[in-house]
Order: structure tokens, then sequence, then C-alpha cells
């Protein structure tokens, strides 16, 4: 006869350490070309179609998860959205990954200028970088039809945007590379880049000659990089109502402020303007906690258009280590901080 014995344990509690994995870091650049429908000028005028060309590299230390890159109308009515998402997930450090956004400007846009939004952003990880982006309309350009090859010269060729000072600056094409030239504007030439791409170089850049293929390689100018957010460890669990976050924001260009959340609670900012170092800030903040899970954003801005952030959970809980229920509404959080004045 088989015998069964039943042993009943008291529950038990498990705490458990975790060391977060390295970062990614995204650096990124574009070019918006007027290629699907417009005349070519590589600017905007109503009633043409566009492509965002995206190139995002992981500059950080650590690989990416489950990432996106998403375009988002800031504009309304007046622009239309056709690709404005890509999955670019489990980018190694170094990797580049190469998306193609597409949208309409249409007639009816009032505004002078059209507005997206940027973000390439790990979802498991909780790093995003965000970029409001401004296309003013301009008026056109006479592009006049062109045809032979041009290569750079010795030190290389600036790939630009559009044809004039001030354009943005999307790659380099290499000493010696070449190019199908389609267009000449006064001092520029309009070269085919492949897939229906193009860019515009300065005359002085290149001269005559070569043979091209039908994709040009060339080094992409990687013109954007959030800024850098590093912060020292903190207690991610504590009997505390209060912890302590140390930190220091950094950027290649300038660095604008910093603040922090907690949940929907913006508890830290301090602005850069009139730093010592236009480029670095350190803080200290004192972060208040509710019971239970509390989300702290960490959030540094280039400039009002361009931020990054980190995100991590710390958890308060009980005078006696025992775990806190997280507050579900304001109410209940209310009567938490009036419990723990009274204390």
């Amino acid at each position: 006869m088989t015998r069964l014995t039943v042993v009943r344990f008291s529950d038990a509690e498990t705490r458990v350490s975790v060391k977060g994995l390295e970062r990614p870091t995204f650096a990124y650049t574009y070019q918006i070309a007027d290629n699907r429908k417009g005349n070519g000028d590589g600017r905007l005028q109503r009633d043409e179609g566009l492509t965002m060309y995206l190139t995002v590299r992981n500059t950080g230390r650590g690989r990416s998860y489950e990432t996106q890159a998403n375009l988002r109308n800031l504009s309304g009515d007046g622009l239309f959205l056709h690709e404005g998402r890509f999955d670019i997930s489990n980018m190694m450090p170094g990797e580049t990954r190469k998306v193609a956004f597409t949208f309409d400007v249409e007639p009816q846009l009032t505004d002078p200028e059209a507005k997206v939004e940027l973000s390439i952003t790990d979802r498991d990880l909780r790093e995003t970088v965000i970029d409001k982006i401004r296309i003013p309309v301009a008026n056109p350009l006479a592009v006049q039809p062109g045809s032979g090859a041009m290569h750079a010269r010795a030190q290389g060729a600036e790939l630009l945007e559009a044809p004039e000072a001030g354009a943005r600056v999307i790659g380099r094409l290499p000493a010696g590379s070449a190019a199908a030239v389609t267009g000449t504007v006064p001092d520029y030439v309009k070269l085919a880049l492949g897939g229906g791409r193009f860019a515009f170089a300065r005359t002085r850049e290149v001269e005559a000659g070569g043979a091209p293929g039908a994709t040009v390689a060339f080094e992409d100018t990687m013109a954007h990089a959030p800024p850098a957010i590093e912060l020292s460890p903190v207690q991610l669990a504590t009997r505390d109502a209060h912890v302590v976050l140390k930190g220091a924001s950094s950027d290649a260009e300038r660095l604008l402020d910093a603040y922090i959340f907690v949940g929907a609670r913006k508890v830290f900012y301090r602005s850069n303007r009139n730093g010592g170092d236009p480029k670095r800030m350190a803080f200290e903040a004192d972060l208040p906690l509710r019971p239970g899970v509390n989300i702290v954003s960490v959030v540094s801005r280039e400039n009002p258009d361009t931020s990054s952030r980190k995100t991590f959970v710390v958890r308060r809980d009980g005078p006696n280590g025992e775990i806190l229920a997280t507050p579900k509404t304001e109410e209940e959080l209310s009567e938490n901080a009036a419990a723990d004045d009274g204390d």
C-alpha cells in the first residue's frame, strides 16, 4: 500500500538583486528627398511626395532588443503618412540599420512648415531618442537636366540634401567614387545614389569622369546623437520615502537641460543655459517615493526637439521590509502621504 504524506510549508519570500544590462545608444542621420512626387530640388513644396531616409547606428556598449523607428504626423490634415514604422530590433554595438519613411505634404497644409516626430525606441530597455523635425515650405529651384558622371576629388565630396548654403550634410562621397549626374544648379551638381535616391554636391569638390555603379556607396554623416545620461548606482528597493539619485548629462553639441519624473510627477528640473560647461551638467536629486512600484524617468535635452531618456523602477517597501501595494489612484496616494506625515 502506498502512503502519501503531505507537507505544508509556510509562505516564503525571496528577493533578488538585478544587474542592469549594458545599454544601446542610438545615433542617427536622415535625408528628406522629394523623389516620389515633386520637382527633385531637395526642398519642400506643397503637393509633393517625400521619402525620409533614416540611418541608425548603435554607438552604445550594449545590444538593443525590441526596437522600433517611428514617424508621427504633427501637422494634422496637411500631411499624410504612408510608411511610418519600422522594426530595427537586435542591433549589436556598432551595427547600422537603414529604413525609408514615406509621406505626402498635401495642398491644404496651411503652416509654413511640415512637422513630424521621429522616435527610436528600445521597448525592452526603455531607451528612447525623440526628434521633432520641421521641414520649411520653400520656393522651388530650377534644376537643369544633366548627364554623364562625376567623381569626388582627393578630399572627397560632401553630399547635401539640397543645393544651397546651410543644407543638411547627409554623407560624404569618398575620393575617386563616382555617381551619375542627373541635374545641375549653379555651383552644385545633382547625383543619383541608386534606388531613386539623390543628393547634391558642390561642383568644386567633384570632377568629370568615373564609372558609377547602380548603387553608390558613401559614408553616412551621423549628424545626430542624443545627450548621454550617466547615473550612479541607486537603491532599487528601499524602506525610505526618498532616494537620492546622482548623475550627469552630456552632449557633443550643447546641453539644454535635464529633468526627472517619478510616475507622472516632475520632481526635478535643472537648466544648463548658464552652466559652467555648455556640454555637460552634473545633478543630484532627492526623489520622493510612493509605496510599492515607482517608475523613474530621467530626461536630458539637447534642444526642445531632441532628447534622450532613461527609465528604471524603484520599489518602496514597508518599515519592516514587507512588500507594499502600489496605489492605483491619486486618492490612495494622498492617503498614504498623509499617513507618512503622521508617523
